[in-house]
């Protein structure tokens, strides 16, 4: 987080937020749904498992003080399923357990936005990545030589014992949660980690609803990348340093004296102006077709693109990072005005922006380019260092600025009206959550 990644988008009903809110403070739930009784399930039960964490203690579960006994009572009463008003609890020693958080505090963002924020954590069996540490550990314990001194048939005995060795794999995402906006932000791609998150976020009555960028044509994303190139500025600069490219090496090749136009044209190949007033800039890596019916070709230098884009009339751009930018007038210390390029947001733009297996719109190469300069600018100015739930609330409020910009820029670049659907929108309509009473573990 706080740098580029890929981030998966779901709706969040408003609804929702009292009884999840409720079920934060809830003991038995909050235990039941932590890493802590997630590790205990994966190491007891040999089964993948995921729990959460709060934001703010992404190794929380490791501070547990259980004992085994005390571990495996936790893990069968988490995957035990009870009917709605169950009395079955769980001792005091392991509901007062500082292994796992309970109370909403511990997990909103900011003291009046309803904002929340947490670690999701899978534990997946997976085999032994390092295979002969595990059979000189072996050799060791068994035999007590190293494995290159033992005998032909000890060495089948222990290789033996060695195959299908499997560990734990903990693999742990942040997951925040935007109720003022009607939002989830998952930081992956794996479908089956996605899903895994939104079963254990409706347990917790987090009631997710599944989304997808949509915005009337099955090829849009390629309809905006040709739209863009085909209005883009500096044309004449960018056909003459592809012109270059093909003569010269990239260190051979004389730099502008504009630093601002030289930045355009040494890592884009495409920069066009919106109506809006913000720029679109595309760049590598991107996918080039020179025919309807061709196969897409790879490039990365925009030199290459450039060039391929002029070979045949019917040439088009299939994929491509978009970089928005903003331009910002400054006056140097001789005080004359000149326009400075500032990096909003990037996003990949091709046909896996949608995950529709598990409802989640996709920001894929997402980056706020300048966010930790920003942060750390501030730093400086203020001589105060932001709190960790500032950090995180800071980078999720940034996150939903960002998505508005692009689906403001997408919808200009299509003419989509005002009224006109188009953006992040349900794939169907949910049906209205009704105020219930809290979830019981």
């Amino acid at each position: 987080m706080f740098g580029r990644g890929n981030w998966a988008i779901l709706g969040l009903a408003k609804e929702s937020l009292e009884v999840f809110r409720t079920n934060l403070e809830n003991q038995l739930l909050m235990a039941a749904s932590s890493q802590m009784a997630a590790s205990a399930i994966a190491r007891l039960y040999g089964a993948d498992a995921l729990g959460f964490n709060p934001f703010s203690a992404p190794r929380l579960d490791e501070e547990q003080e259980l004992n085994e006994e005390q571990q495996a009572e936790l893990a069968k009463f988490a995957i035990t399923e009870r009917e709605e008003g169950s009395e079955e609890t769980l001792p005091e020693e392991i509901l007062a357990d500082k292994g796992y958080a309970v109370s909403a505090e511990r997990f909103q963002l900011h003291p009046t936005m309803p904002w929340f924020g947490m670690w999701a954590v899978a534990n997946d069996w997976k085999k032994a990545s390092d295979l002969p540490s595990v059979k000189e550990q072996r050799s060791y314990v068994l035999l007590e030589r190293p494995y290159r001194f033992l005998q032909a048939t000890d060495k089948k005995t222990v290789d033996q014992e060695t195959l299908g060795v499997t560990t734990i794999v903990r693999k742990q995402v942040p997951v925040l949660l935007d109720f003022n906006e009607g939002r989830v932000y998952i930081e992956s791609t794996n479908k089956l980690l996605i899903y895994r998150i939104i079963v254990r976020l409706n347990l917790l009555a987090a009631q997710t609803i599944p989304v997808a960028w949509t915005f009337g044509t099955p090829n849009w994303t390629e309809v905006i990348l040709n739209r863009l190139y085909e209005k883009t500025g500096y044309e004449d600069d960018f056909v003459k340093r592809a012109e270059e490219a093909k003569r010269f090496t990239a260190k051979e090749i004389e730099k502008l004296e504009d630093r601002a136009l030289e930045a355009i044209v040494a890592n884009y190949f495409s920069m066009t102006e919106l109506p809006g007033g913000l720029w679109a800039g595309i760049s590598g890596p991107a996918m080039i077709r020179l025919h309807a019916t061709a196969p897409a070709i790879g490039v990365k230098a925009p030199t290459s693109a450039t060039t391929l884009l002029r070979m045949t009339s019917d040439t088009g751009i299939v994929s491509g990072v978009l970089t928005f930018q903003e331009c910002i007038p400054v006056l140097n210390k001789e005080g004359v005005e000149r326009i400075i390029r500032r990096d909003l947001v990037r996003v990949q733009l091709n046909d896996k922006i949608n995950l529709t297996d598990v409802g989640a719109a996709m920001l894929r190469g997402f980056d706020l380019s300048t966010h930790k300069k920003d942060v750390q600018r501030e730093i400086k100015q203020t001589k105060q260092v932001p709190s960790i739930p500032q950090f995180w609330g800071n980078w999720l409020h940034q996150l939903g600025n960002a998505v508005r910009t692009i689906e403001g820029a997408f919808r200009e670049v299509l003419d989509v009206d005002g009224d006109q659907e188009g953006g992040i929108v349900p794939m169907q309509v949910p049906e209205k959550v009704e105020a219930g009473e809290p979830v019981s573990a």
